[in-house]
């Protein structure tokens, strides 16, 4: 009996992304079982990195090779460089589909990485598991529509499962969370006094540390604006900010930050040195510093050029005596897992994934003031109540030593109870082994998927019909696939129709609309029943296309006649 075969598509599992490292962890824990035969197609992996040479499953490269021989044609790179899906895996997953033949295709990204698969010609010869980044509510309904077509979702938090439930009325096959942990160096110190003083830190200085990148949705200026508060309401001014990011990047200008609110000798930062490649805190001294180690100018802030290991960011977690995540929404938010893994007590924005995780791990949540609704993407995001968090901060270090080491013990043990690799990879698990593997002839080898397209309607016709006719009749007649009537694709189309507008659409074909956060705008081109009978019938074709070239594979590898 063959072993299921499962293509994981995902950025190349030798890369540090968050992505990345999920995917790394569960194709090992799965790895471990022996029972399936497994794969990754790649994003941002060329396709002879000799990174990949290490990995014990198969591994498909989705970027075209620029660094490593043979290097790429020049019609290679045209077609790579066609569309910005293609970055994901787009541009060769029908051929990734040919060679591997999976049983069960998964992806763990955001709806405009993965629904390429949703899309595809071969859509039919697989089971197809989801694991989309839901960060706010509510999701887009084509996200939700796109959830819904797949055979299986799970989510990184429990409190995404719950939106999705909910806004599918149950239609979404969710199956339960699987979060990531942390990585095995996060781990507690013995002593956190000889700590910062190790690292050059006056031990009676309690800390407030969080670890965000600096981009919008990491609310630096309210953070910054809770920690003044908090400062001028305790007695005791013997307190630390620490703000493990960037500078200059994407998102807020720290030092008018850090003016604005009379800060200077209150935040401290981590500084890379770029020969030793060690970090050391020290308070803002610009974007770029002296190195305490080799005395020269060179060092900057942590990026994602020039960021600190695991064991480095570890140590630095462990200079915090609470850790607090101040985001406006959050996909998961693993430095609060990362920190609790330190046994360090998390407190946070008390909305989106932070509301599951804070509670798991036994955090202080900060209910927000309110809410508001995001123009680009419809989702609601939140509204820090700065003064509540600073009357926490405030509650929480009128405790004792003893007792806040106690919380951090707990926090500690709430962090090995529910954040562990193998828990998730059982999860996967479980799901794969639910779905039958059938006869490969009844899936890839089964019988070709063609159509011919109607010719177009006469005028008169086109006139007197009402336009969800219409639509129905270019996905049935045209495209040649009636079980898309009377859902999300056929809504789409009849409203584009009516309003003879449409937006751009993902992979450059009519199926999903593009996301305003993946392309950057929502301008509306012509769009009128000519053009829609076009798209469809390209989109027929290129099915026909592939299904062709599907038996033709199947032929050669002798599965059919």
């Amino acid at each position: 009996m063959r072993k299921k075969r499962i293509l994981f598509c995902s950025e190349a599992t030798f890369l540090n992304t968050g992505y990345a490292t999920y995917t790394r962890e569960i194709l090992n824990y799965l790895h471990s079982t022996g029972k399936y035969e497994l794969a990754e197609l790649g994003a941002y992996g060329q396709r002879n990195d000799p990174r990949a040479a290490s990995i014990p499953w198969k591994y498909y490269g989705v970027a075209p090779n620029t660094d490593f021989e043979p290097k790429a044609t020049p019609e290679e790179m045209q077609a790579y460089n066609q569309g910005g899906t293609n970055q994901f895996g787009e541009w060769i997953f029908e051929h990734v589909c040919l060679d591997f033949l999976p049983d069960v295709v998964c992806d763990i990204r955001d709806f405009w990485m993965l629904d390429f698969a949703e899309r595809s010609p071969f859509r039919p010869y697989f089971k197809w598991v989801v694991m989309p980044t839901v960060d706010a509510r509510p999701q887009a309904r084509q996200w939700i529509s796109t959830y819904e077509s797949a055979d299986a979702c799970l989510t990184y938090s429990d409190w995404a499962g719950l939106i999705l439930n909910d806004q599918s009325g149950g239609k979404i096959q969710y199956l339960g969370s699987a979060p990531p942990s942390a990585h095995p160096a996060y781990s507690p110190v013995e002593d956190k006094m000889q700590h910062k003083l190790r690292y050059g830190i006056d031990p009676s200085y309690k800390i407030i540390g969080t670890v965000m990148r600096n981009q919008r949705r990491k609310l630096y200026p309210d953070l910054f604006k809770a920690f003044r508060k908090f400062l001028d309401k305790s007695e005791n001014k013997k307190f630390y900010l620490y703000c493990h990011t960037s500078y200059p990047d994407l998102g807020w200008d720290i030092p008018e930050l850090i003016i604005e609110n009379d800060l200077a000798s209150h935040v401290l930062f981590t500084y890379i040195c770029p020969e030793t490649k060690k970090p050391f805190p020290s308070l803002f001294k610009g974007a770029v510093a002296q190195s305490p180690f080799t005395g020269k100018w060179g060092s900057t802030l942590s990026n994602v050029k020039n960021g600190a290991s695991y064991e480095d960011l570890s140590n630095i977690i462990n200079l915090f005596d609470l850790y607090t995540q101040y985001a406006n929404c959050e996909g998961f938010g693993l430095p609060q897992v990362e920190a609790a893994a330190c046994g360090v007590p998390v407190c946070g924005t008390d909305y989106s994934a932070m509301e599951s995780v804070l509670r798991k791990l036994g955090g202080f949540p900060i209910r927000p003031s309110a809410l508001y609704k995001e123009l680009e993407t419809g989702c609601l995001r939140a509204v820090p109540d700065n003064d509540r968090a600073s009357e926490l901060f405030l509650e929480f270090f009128q405790k004792s030593d003893e007792e806040i080491a106690k919380i951090g013990t707990e926090t500690r043990k709430n962090f090995d109870k529910y954040y562990q690799w193998d828990l998730s990879g059982k999860q996967w698990e479980r799901i794969f082994d639910a779905f039958e593997t059938p006869d490969i002839k009844q899936t890839w080898g089964s019988e070709p998927r063609i159509h011919q397209s109607s010719p177009m309607l006469p005028e008169e016709q086109i006139n007197s019909l009402p336009i969800n006719q219409i639509s129905k009749w270019l996905i049935a007649e045209v495209l040649g696939e009636p079980h898309r009537i009377n859902s999300f694709f056929e809504a789409r189309m009849s409203r584009d129709l009516m309003y003879k507008s449409s937006t751009g659409s993902t992979g450059g074909m009519y199926f999903n609309e593009s996301s305003a956060a993946f392309d950057g705008s929502n301008v509306r081109q012509e769009f009128n029943i000519d053009m829609a009978y076009s798209h469809m019938r390209q989109l027929c074709e290129r099915r026909n296309n592939w299904e062709q070239k599907r038996i033709e594979a199947m032929k050669q590898a002798g599965v059919i006649q």
